[in-house]
């Protein structure tokens, strides 16, 4: 009598099954900080050349116009957006834009707050060599909410080059073109970006 071929079964075993997951799941959890750090860097990177596209903008608008410019995007009044177009009830005297092309961006919250403000608001001041005093009482600043310490840290380490300095007057979040302000739950995370003096 002829014994039965017995036929080899395709297919992965239980012990190869999970050998395979456990090296997926090294990679994701090796890949995944890795990921979030490259979403973080491209938002500031491109933050930063907003910053130095508006810092153009708006020295053509002083030039043209020798005021500055307010923006603010949410101004349902329509009168503080002086980068994209003239204002009809208040034409102001020399306005060659449009400054912009575009709605200004929030890449740190997708609908969040950006502006341009001119103030003499105390906050609003800058010790911008580091010493302790401030050098600053009429500004031009960008105001931004919702930058998390580790991307507004990133900025100031672009702008200004102090991302390591934590203590002191010439701490990253105090001295410079960057600096923290009124950061609570009605400011959260709020970062203003010093442009030029008034």
């Amino acid at each position: 009598m002829q014994k039965p071929i017995l036929q080899k079964q395709n297919g992965f075993t239980l012990m190869e099954m999970i050998g395979v997951m456990a090296v997926i799941a090294i990679l994701v959890s090796v890949a995944t900080p890795l990921i979030f750090d490259a979403i973080r860097n491209a938002k500031v990177t491109a933050f930063v050349e907003d910053v130095n596209m508006i810092k153009g903008a708006i020295a053509q608008y002083y030039e043209d116009t020798g005021d500055f410019p307010t923006h603010i995007p949410t101004d349902n009044r329509d009168r503080n957006k002086n980068l994209m177009k003239d204002n009809p009830a208040r034409p102001i005297g020399g306005w060659d834009g449009p400054y912009i092309e575009k709605e200004l961006d929030n890449p740190f919250q997708e609908g969040g707050y950006r502006a341009i403000l001119t103030s003499t608001n105390a906050n609003f001041q800058f010790d911008l060599d580091g010493d302790g005093t401030v050098d600053t009482t009429s500004v031009a600043v960008i105001r931004i909410d919702n930058v998390s310490d580790e991307e507004a840290r990133a900025i100031s380490n672009i702008l200004d080059g102090d991302g390591d300095v934590d203590n002191g007057n010439g701490a990253w979040n105090a001295a410079g073109r960057v600096k923290r302000y009124g950061v609570n739950s009605d400011h959260p995370n709020r970062l203003l970006i010093y442009i030029a003096r008034v």
